[in-house]
C-alpha cells in the first residue's frame, strides 16, 4: 500500500470518529446555554511512576512527565495526552474525544505507545501501532458519588497472540467511589486480553489462561499544596494492587505519587 493511500485512509478514519462523536454531541446541546463556555486547557502531571489500569506502563519503574492539551465547548472535549520518561526509553501520545451528558459519558481514545510498530499515520488494522478504544460510563451524582466505566479496544494493535488477524476486544471495567479527597477503585477485565496479558504467563507457561481477572484495586488521596493565597498545586498519592499480575512480579503492588501543574 502506498504512503498516500495510507494517509487518506487514516484521515477518513479520524473523520468517521469525529462525525460519530458529533452525532452524540449536537442533539444533547439542545436546552443548554446558547453560549456554552469553551476554552483551551493546558495541564501537566509529574508522576513518580506510570501505572495504567493496574500495571506498569513502562519497562521499569521510572518517573514520567504527562502533559495534556485540550479544547472544551459545553459538554464536549477533544484533546491530546502524552507521557514520556526521563531516560528516553518511553513515549506515548493519545488523542481523545469525550462527550458528557448529565451523568453519562461517551468517548473514543486513540492510544499509541508502540511507535516502532508502524508509521504514526499508518492506521491499517494489521500494521498500525494504534489502539482505538470506545468508552461509556456513569459519572455518579452528588448524592451517589460512585462511577462505573466500561472501556473496550475495538481496532488496531490488540490481536490474539495465536492469530494476528483476530481482534481480541480487550476490555477494562472500573468502579470508583469518591468521598472528599479519598477515592477507592476496583478494576477488572471480563475476558482474555491486554489486561491479563492475553492469558500468557512467564512464571508457569503450562498454566491455563485467565479469563475474568481483577487487575486493579486501590485508593487515592489528594491534597492541595498552598503556594500562595492565589496559587496551589494538587498532590496525589495512589496505592495500586494487581492480584492478576502473573507476568511481572513488579506489578503486584505499587505506590505512586503525582503533582499537577
Amino acid at each position: 500500500m502506498s504512503a498516500t493511500n495510507s494517509k487518506v485512509k487514516s484521515k477518513k478514519l479520524l473523520l468517521v470518529i469525529l462525525i460519530a462523536t458529533s452525532s452524540f454531541y449536537i442533539p444533547n446541546l439542545k436546552g443548554q446555554s446558547d453560549d456554552p463556555a469553551s476554552h483551551l486547557k493546558v495541564t501537566a502531571d509529574l508522576v513518580s511512576l506510570y501505572i495504567w489500569r493496574g500495571s506498569l506502563a513502562t519497562i521499569s519503574p521510572t518517573p514520567n512527565f504527562q502533559p495534556t492539551l485540550s479544547f472544551t465547548k459545553g459538554n464536549f472535549e477533544i484533546g491530546v495526552w502524552g507521557s514520556t520518561d526521563f531516560t528516553g526509553s518511553y513515549k506515548e501520545l493519545d488523542l481523545y474525544v469525550f462527550l458528557t451528558t448529565e451523568h453519562i459519558k461517551f468517548g473514543v481514545t486513540d492510544y499509541n505507545w508502540d511507535f516502532s510498530q508502524a508509521n504514526y499515520f499508518n492506521y491499517k488494522n494489521s500494521e498500525t501501532g494504534h489502539r482505538l478504544e470506545g468508552t461509556v460510563g456513569f459519572t455518579g451524582t452528588e448524592n451517589f458519588p460512585m462511577s462505573v466505566t466500561w472501556n473496550t479496544l475495538f481496532y488496531g494493535l490488540d490481536k490474539d497472540p495465536d492469530d494476528s488477524t483476530r481482534q481480541v476486544y480487550s476490555t477494562y471495567v472500573e468502579v470508583n467511589y469518591s468521598n472528599g479527597p479519598v477515592s477507592v477503585f476496583l478494576g477488572f477485565t471480563p475476558w482474555l486480553g491486554y489486561y491479563n496479558n492475553y492469558g500468557l504467563t512467564s512464571f508457569d507457561p503450562d498454566a491455563p489462561g485467565k479469563t475474568f481477572s481483577i487487575v486493579n484495586i486501590g485508593a487515592s488521596v489528594t491534597k492541595s499544596l498552598e503556594i500562595s493565597d492565589t496559587f496551589s498545586l494538587p498532590l496525589k498519592a495512589t496505592l495500586v494492587i494487581n492480584p492478576s499480575a502473573t507476568y511481572s512480579r513488579n506489578d503486584y503492588i505499587n505506590l505512586m505519587f503525582g503533582i499537577t501543574f
